[in-house]
């Protein structure tokens, strides 16, 4: 069985056709969700969807640092921490945006602007750390207990204002501290304006998930971090024939449409589709035919493609993205 979660697939489409009168060509998707059952989804977003699948409770925090961490350094942290990962926001007349490309800082400038700030950080018993220039940690026992934030994954933020989406539960000390960072980051020449934190998680693993797949399949750190908190395989791949699919339940992770969705850029997201549908979705089409695979967009909603009844079988059968989106 094959589960394919694709983050930006429905999610800009509505807009999109009523301001611009764009209709998507995703043969190989219609076919797929001709006669699909919508199941509804109790939460929303990339990570909140992926986890609340493993049963992590939706009301907690999730616990991606810790994971991440594990993935990026190879071992368990050693104290409470947060992702911490850098960013570029955008002041308006009356909001603060948060850019949708994220920045693209090498080792060098990574390591110069944790040593500035850490020598601030200090004074709080905070620092940060990273082993790839672009993941940054924060590391101090702030994080737990009751002074820990609530946070919001940095993938449901992108492209948003973010005065509603800073951490909560010590709000005053928290936004303190990310306004002293966004001070002591204004004028560098990195593109670096703002810290992101989320996904607070104590230096203990984390409570058992309970894995429902055989394996994750994708090419993203997203996909990675999932396998590595569902204890199952991973399969690097950016095709179906690339992956070992016959049998088992799988979890399929494509994110390459997530940013033109945010970027508002219609030619850039069909043509991302076009190679999705090429390399995924239409080879997962002769499963769909046995009610073996899932869609959703982590909007809340999953789609079970159903086979057609037997005396259908000739029919070509295609949906419409009306109705899916009437449905959504």
């Amino acid at each position: 069985m094959l589960e394919f979660v694709v983050p930006g697939l429905f999610q800009p489409l509505r807009l999109w056709r009523s301001d611009f009168a764009f209709e998507p060509a995703a043969p190989g998707i219609l076919r797929l969700c001709a006669g699909a059952r919508r199941v509804a989804v109790p939460v929303r977003g990339l990570e909140n969807t992926l986890f609340a699948a493993l049963g992590h409770c939706a009301d907690d925090e999730l616990p991606i640092a810790y994971y991440r961490y594990c993935l990026d350094f190879g071992v368990s942290p050693t104290e409470p921490l947060v992702c911490a990962d850098p960013v570029w926001m955008r002041s308006g007349i009356d909001q603060v945006t948060l850019n949708a490309t994220l920045p693209t800082p090498d080792h060098a400038a990574a390591t110069q602007l944790q040593a500035l700030l850490n020598a601030h950080l200090a004074q709080d018993g905070l620092r940060l750390v990273s082993q790839h220039p672009q993941r940054w940690y924060l590391l101090g026992s702030a994080l737990t207990g009751e002074t820990a934030p609530r946070t919001v994954p940095l993938s449901q933020a992108l492209g948003q204002s973010v005065f509603a989406l800073l951490p909560q539960q010590n709000r005053r000390y928290w936004h303190r501290l990310l306004n002293e960072i966004q001070m002591l980051l204004h004028d560098n020449p990195h593109g670096i304006n703002a810290l992101w934190l989320w996904g607070v998680s104590d230096c203990a693993q984390p409570p058992g998930l309970t894995p429902r797949w055989d394996s994750v399949i994708g090419n993203s750190v997203t996909a990675q971090t999932l396998a590595l908190a569902a204890n199952v395989p991973y399969q690097a791949a950016t095709a179906l024939a690339q992956t070992d699919y016959a049998s088992g339940k799988h979890l399929v992770i494509l994110e390459d449409l997530a940013l033109p969705a945010l970027g508002d850029n219609p030619t850039v997201w069909q043509t991302a589709l076009d190679a999705l549908q090429t390399a995924w979705f239409e080879p997962a089409l002769a499963y769909a035919r046995n009610g073996q695979v899932t869609l959703s967009s982590a909007d809340g909603c999953e789609w079970h493609c159903q086979p057609p009844a037997a005396w259908q079988f000739w029919q070509p059968r295609l949906a419409s993205w009306a109705q899916l989106l009437e449905s959504a």
